[in-house]
């Protein structure tokens, strides 16, 4: 099996196309596996607040975000309570391979007050086969008030179609308190490490 990490991060991001070996499963060679693009689209990030750059080697891409934070409580709306975020990887790499999501861990900070749950949920479609989404969710019970960590999807896979050298692979991440109106507030961010790791496998 080999895997690739990608990094993201709710103040910064970073992803890096390094597989590593391991079982003896076989992947392509990290020089043959390049980011074409990177775009990023929500609530969380929206246009001007998600920050977005490709190195000249095309396999390396760093994203900060500003706003992707939620609050609950006395002042908050419906939109400040739940925020979102979709990342869109275009990755390029030889014919006969497909890849698949087989781990991801989501970390940030909450502050909850009795009553409010938080919640962080990450699923991960590849454009064109939505049908085969894989989501991970966790919710945090007040009162909480410490850094959250997700970690969830072992053996968990969704592969990418075989027969062709690309594919967009969508990360759609959300944070969310509830319920909006509670006496104290709350509040909910998304920190780094955000990561994701990637299998891949020959058709």
């Amino acid at each position: 099996m080999r895997l690739t990490s990608f990094l993201f991060a709710g103040a910064a991001a970073a992803a890096v196309i390094t597989p590593s070996e391991s079982l003896g499963f076989t992947a392509p060679a990290p020089g043959e596996i390049k980011i074409i693009n990177v775009t990023a689209i929500g609530s969380g990030c929206p246009a001007g607040h998600a920050y977005i750059n490709v190195d000249a080697t095309g396999t390396i891409f760093d994203v900060a975000f500003d706003e992707y934070i939620v609050s609950a409580g006395p002042g908050s709306s419906v939109s400040d309570s739940r925020k979102n975020c979709r990342i869109s990887i275009n990755l390029q790499f030889p014919s006969g391979y497909q890849f698949s999501v087989i781990e991801t861990r989501f970390t940030g900070y909450a502050s909850l007050s009795e009553g409010q749950t938080g919640t962080c949920r990450a699923g991960y479609t590849f454009s064109g086969d939505s049908t085969q989404e894989v989501v991970f969710q966790k919710n945090l019970l007040a009162p909480y008030e410490d850094n959250y960590n997700m970690i969830a999807g072992v053996g968990v896979e969704s592969f990418s179609r075989c027969g062709g050298t690309a594919a967009i692979l969508n990360v759609n991440s959300e944070i969310r308190i509830t319920p909006i109106s509670t006496p104290n507030r709350g509040t909910m961010t998304v920190r780094n490490p955000y990561k994701v790791l990637l299998e891949w496998r020959r058709c």
